[in-house]
């Protein structure tokens, strides 16, 4: 067997002394996943032979989660609203919502066609492809068929593939709870599928723990006091919430309706409260408040709402709030001023709740009155075309930079965990020396991105940024962002200019900001911290200029 000794020398020659990968190689540009890749093929290629084979399968577990789409979990209490919310990011109900039996499960969203949803179980047996139709009568009918219990009860999580464009950035993975103890009717559910709020808690952080970024759910009402809300999140074990990684949804604002006339407002108090003096901006992005009932019932809009929502609109407008206000009496009671049935009116206030139906009714009665139209306004004024505009920005843009962020820790945990050098039978404490500095050496080649890709500091340099340790201003963090792609990663995208911009404005742009940011660096009253940023946005525009290419008639020097 060959000795630590024999072995270094040769790997040194044939692997260590050539550079990874640069920049452009023949006229080529390489993006990250490809410098990525490769590295991940020279880290397998150091782990040949029998020896090495539970080191190249987990190799190739995270290599693996790197080349898939971004997982992007959605977690909070239970009741948080987190179904909802999920059905209206996507625009029509996939997530279940109300069937209890299922919403204590996982579902993982992705975007396929055809339709397609496959059962994975607890108990081992083989995952199941099954329709839609065929698991919702199988709840139905578990209660009275002991094999149909048997199965729902060994239930461990849904993978459900729909012909969604807004899931071809990111795949959306639902979990049912942050609880570990529930109400009376949640309990009986648990009790029947043979589980407690402890599963659920666990398989929660689990599936989240996966995940590359989280959605956080705030729904105000479930906590004594805001604080409290932050600290149940924060306390939950959930990996890395952070900034970088993290966004919150505050839900159910509509129902702040009708004790505040404009609720979204009111959630935008609220949400700006949590993000500044509870401490919501150390662990996120930004915090959206969502009206998730409204937004599913813009999305499920249909003709006969909007003819139905524009006759209400007719009438006097306090008339129709103080209906409205009386919840089920507007839907069940014959009302002989107002002109619209109340079969119809029940359908109108389970589709868009007292508050949306007031609203629409209001944009109806300034002129709003074609189903699209309304749909359209309904759902931006409900927050979640904001958030989805987030989730698309700040992890969409930079999805191979997060799963390679969390590849490269990955990768580097691996030579701390012996059993990976152990055969059948064999501990892996009794690995030869020269094996544990291989896998070291194999290791390496995918965590050393973290030195040489300049990516990995620009994700340095956010991190500073959303942690207060660089004070900036409202413009110049505007150019920080654009610059490390939070708004795309084209040269167009990270200049803010439009996408089909000449080379030569491209260049122009990027030097006229290089001077700007050479200022910034000679004004000693900036700090270290902000030197420290300059250069890194200075090398930025190097970068971009490099991948512009060269331009006739281009300024000379670097700013």
């Amino acid at each position: 067997m060959l000795k630590e000794r024999d072995v270094r020398p040769m790997l040194t020659d044939r692997h260590i002394q050539q550079p990874t990968l640069t920049l452009r190689e023949r006229g080529v540009q390489l993006t990250l996943r490809d410098r990525a890749e490769a590295a991940f093929a020279q880290g397998e290629a150091l782990l040949p032979g029998p020896e090495f084979h539970r080191a190249r399968v987990r190799l190739n577990e995270i290599r693996e989660r790197f080349r898939a789409r971004l997982r992007v979990a959605v977690v909070g209490r239970v009741s948080a609203g987190k179904s909802t919310l999920v059905n209206a990011l996507l625009g029509e109900e996939r997530s279940p919502t109300g069937v209890t039996e299922l919403t204590f499960n996982v579902t993982r969203l992705r975007h396929a066609e055809p339709e397609s949803l496959t059962v994975h179980y607890r108990d081992g047996r083989p995952s199941r492809q099954r329709s839609p139709d065929e698991l919702w009568r199988l709840v139905a009918q578990a209660r009275h068929d002991p094999e149909r219990l048997a199965e729902l009860r060994a239930v461990d999580w849904l993978d459900l593939g729909v012909p969604n464009q807004r899931l071809a950035r990111f795949d959306l993975v639902d979990t049912p709870g942050l609880d570990s103890y529930f109400g009376e009717e949640s309990a009986r559910t648990l009790r029947f599928l043979g589980r407690t709020g402890q599963d659920v808690h666990t398989a929660t952080v689990e599936h989240a723990s996966r995940a590359d970024a989280l959605v956080m759910v705030f729904a105000s009402g479930l906590a004594e006091s805001e604080e409290r809300l932050l600290e149940e999140v924060t306390g939950a074990g959930l990996r890395a919430v952070e900034p970088m990684t993290s966004v919150g949804a505050l839900t159910k604002i509509e129902y702040y309706w009708p004790a505040c006339p404009d609720p979204v407002a009111e959630g935008r108090r609220v949400a700006d409260r949590l993000m500044t003096k509870s401490g919501g901006r150390r662990i996120l992005f930004e915090l959206v408040p969502v009206a998730g009932l409204l937004a599913t019932g813009a999305a499920a809009c249909t003709e006969r709402d909007a003819a139905d929502l524009v006759e209400l609109s007719r009438i006097s407008p306090s008339l129709l709030e103080a209906r409205v206000r009386r919840g089920p009496y507007f839907a069940s009671r014959d009302y002989a001023d107002l002109p619209v049935g109340r079969e119809r009116r029940a359908a109108l206030l389970r589709r868009f709740g007292g508050y949306g139906t007031v609203l629409a009714c209001a944009l109806a009665r300034d002129g709003l009155t074609d189903r699209a139209g309304l749909r359209e306004e309904l759902l931006r004024r409900s927050g979640v075309v904001r958030l989805g505009q987030v989730l698309t920005e700040h992890f969409g843009n930079r999805a191979d930079l997060v799963k390679l962020d969390a590849a490269v820790q990955e990768m580097g945990e691996l030579p701390a965990q012996p059993a990976l050098l152990s055969q059948p039978g064999q501990s892996g404490q009794d690995a030869e020396p020269w094996m544990r500095w291989r896998l070291e050496e194999a290791a390496d080649h995918v965590t050393r991105l973290r030195l040489t890709e300049h990516a990995f500091r620009e994700l340095a340099l956010l991190r500073r940024v959303y942690d207060g340790s660089v004070v900036l201003t409202s413009q110049e963090l505007s150019h920080v962002l654009r610059i490390t792609g939070e708004y795309g990663d084209s040269p167009a995208a990270r200049l803010g200019l439009p996408a089909d911009s000449s080379p030569s404005s491209l260049v122009s742009a990027a030097l006229r900001q290089q001077t700007y940011w050479a200022g910034v660096d000679l004004d000693a009253a900036r700090g270290a911290a902000t030197a420290e940023t300059v250069r890194t946005v200075r090398r930025s525009y190097d970068l971009l200029l490099n991948r512009i290419g060269p331009v006739d008639n281009r300024p000379g020097g670097d700013g």
